[in-house]
C-alpha cells in the first residue's frame, strides 16, 4: 500500500515540470496576488474554495486539463501562432487561448453572487492560472520557436517551451519554496504596482509578446545555453512577467470580489 501511494504521488507530481513557470512558478504568482489581494475579497474568494488559498489551485488547470470535462481547457493554455498571426494555415481561428477565457471569465463574473456556487469555483481556479499562463513568454508559441531544442548544463537537450517552463526559473532559485520567491520578487512600491494594474488583458498580452520575441532573439546560434549568453538576462524577463502576473491577477480578483 505504501508503494501504490508513493507512486500516485509522484505521479501527480510530474505534472508541475511539464507546464507553465512548473508549480514553483504558478504557485509563486498566486502568492503575490494574494498578498494583495483586499480583505473582503480574499474572504469572499474563500468562501468559494472550501476556505483554502488560492495558492492550493494555483496548478489546478494543469493536472485536470485532459481530464473530462475539462479536457476542454487543454487549448486554453497556449497562443499558438502561425506566421506570426493567430490563426491557422487556412486562415481560421485558433482554439480559444488564455487572453480570450480570461476576458470571458471577467465577463460572466461581473455579479459573481448570481452564479451558481460551482460556476464561481471552477472560475476562480481558472483565472489563478491562466492569468500565469498568459505572461509566460513561451505561452506565445511562434513557429520559430515550437521545434526548437536547447542545450543546457553542458550536454543536456531540452526543449525550448520545456526550458521555459521550469528551468529558468529553477536555474537561479533553485531549492527555493514558492513563498521565499514571492517575499522577493513582491518589491514593487504602490505606486509601481498600479501602474502595472492599468490597462487591459489584451494589453498584458502585447507585453508578454515583447517577452516572447525577446526570449528568441536572446538566444545564441549554437543554442548552447549558459548563464552568461543567455540565463543571466532570461530570469530577468521571467521574474518580471511572474512579479506583474501576481499584480495582475490580484487587480483581478479584487474588481470581481471586493463588493
Amino acid at each position: 500500500m505504501k508503494k501504490i501511494v508513493s507512486l500516485l504521488f509522484i505521479a501527480l507530481a510530474l505534472p508541475q515540470i511539464a507546464f507553465a513557470w512548473s508549480g514553483q512558478g504558478h504557485s509563486t504568482i498566486a502568492h503575490i496576488a494574494e498578498r494583495h489581494l483586499t480583505a473582503k475579497a480574499k474572504a469572499n474568494i474563500e468562501s468559494y474554495i472550501n476556505g483554502r488559498s488560492i495558492v492550493h489551485y494555483a496548478s489546478w488547470m494543469d493536472f485536470n486539463r485532459t481530464t473530462p470535462p475539462f479536457d476542454v481547457t487543454n487549448n486554453w493554455h497556449v497562443d499558438y501562432w502561425t506566421n506570426d498571426e493567430r490563426t491557422d494555415a487556412d486562415g481560421k481561428p485558433l482554439p480559444p487561448n488564455s487572453v480570450r477565457e480570461i476576458k470571458r471569465i471577467i465577463g460572466q463574473m461581473d455579479d459573481f453572487r448570481t452564479l451558481s456556487d460551482s460556476l464561481v469555483n471552477i472560475n476562480i481556479k481558472f483565472l489563478v492560472h491562466l492569468v500565469g499562463d498568459m505572461h509566460c513568454p513561451v505561452h506565445i508559441d511562434f513557429p520559430l520557436s515550437r521545434p526548437v531544442k536547447v542545450t543546457i548544463e553542458g550536454n543536456r537537450e531540452i526543449k525550448f517551451h520545456k526550458m521555459w517552463d521550469g528551468y529558468v526559473i529553477a536555474h537561479r532559485h533553485k531549492g527555493c519554496s514558492p513563498i521565499q520567491l514571492a517575499t522577493e520578487f513582491d518589491i514593487y512600491t504602490p505606486e509601481q504596482i498600479a501602474k502595472v494594474q492599468e490597462g487591459d488583458p489584451d494589453a498584458w498580452y502585447a507585453e508578454t509578446v515583447v517577452a516572447a520575441r525577446r526570449a528568441l532573439d536572446l538566444m545564441p546560434d549554437n543554442k548552447v545555453l549558459t548563464a552568461e549568453n543567455y540565463f543571466n538576462e532570461a530570469i530577468v524577463i521571467a521574474e518580471d512577467r511572474m512579479t506583474v502576473a501576481g499584480y495582475r491577477l490580484a487587480a483581478i480578483l479584487n474588481s470581481i470580489f471586493d463588493k
